[in-house]
């Protein structure tokens, strides 16, 4: 799965891949720009789930490849633009938080399901990247407890839990979005038209699951794609 993609010389580039076999790798792909080269570029487009034949030296960083196809082909992700913001949105999140030169058969099975589900998806896809968060910070090993209740109504970002007053540190989701935040830990993919959200809601949930992230990744920094997909939301 294509995370993220970036020039590097005038008809090569580097694509960073989160792979099956090997974990995150980065390629170095040449012939990948240039006039006669668009279809080749196209296959790199974020979360573009590939076939490869590769040629893998470990002490090397940045790998080659042999053939690249794709596996999959996409029926909406990238031709609607609230899909393709989430997209964008998605794969910057994985290029700054997968960084395991090592193969994890659960979380590529995680990724590549949810990416299916995303691009089929007809209704609720707008709360998808929230599910997404919650769904890989489970991967990456900081899962909220969802130990929610009109008595534990505050959420507890250093401490991963509700609690039942608000918390002396600033770094907390309250209520109502709390609430929704319990609702997400407890909905699937499948059933994400089930949680009703409005942009300003949606917003503020986001910043607190970001707030969350950058507490357990620190050196996760700023999200640049958060402004477009604020922008397509509004």
């Amino acid at each position: 799965m294509v995370i993220h993609t970036i020039k590097y010389t005038d008809n090569s580039v580097i694509s960073h891949i989160y792979t099956e076999h090997f974990g995150r790798m980065s390629f170095m792909i040449s012939g990948a720009r240039g006039k006669k080269s668009s279809a080749r570029i196209n296959l790199l487009q974020h979360l573009s789930i590939l076939e490869m034949e590769v040629y893998i030296k470990q002490a090397r960083d940045l790998q080659r490849t042999k053939e690249i196809r794709l596996h999959e082909t996409f029926s909406s992700i990238p031709y609607h633009p609230v899909k393709n913001a989430i997209a964008l949105f998605i794969s910057e999140i994985l290029y700054r938080t997968l960084k395991e030169e090592e193969p994890n058969p659960n979380l590529f099975s995680f990724l590549i399901n949810a990416i299916r589900i995303f691009d089929l998806s007809e209704k609720g896809y707008a709360n998808f990247h929230l599910l997404f968060l919650l769904g890989l910070s489970r991967y990456l090993g900081f899962t909220p407890q969802n130990n929610y209740s009109s008595d534990k109504a505050f959420f507890d970002i250093e401490n991963a839990r509700f609690t039942a007053s608000q918390p002396s540190h600033p770094l907390f989701i309250k209520p109502p979005s709390s609430h929704a935040l319990h609702d997400l830990l407890q909905c699937s993919f499948e059933d994400m038209d089930s949680i009703r959200l409005n942009s300003a809601s949606r917003n503020i949930l986001l910043n607190g699951i970001l707030d969350y992230y950058r507490f357990h990744i620190p050196v996760m920094g700023h999200i640049k794609s958060l402004l477009v997909l604020r922008e397509i939301f509004e």
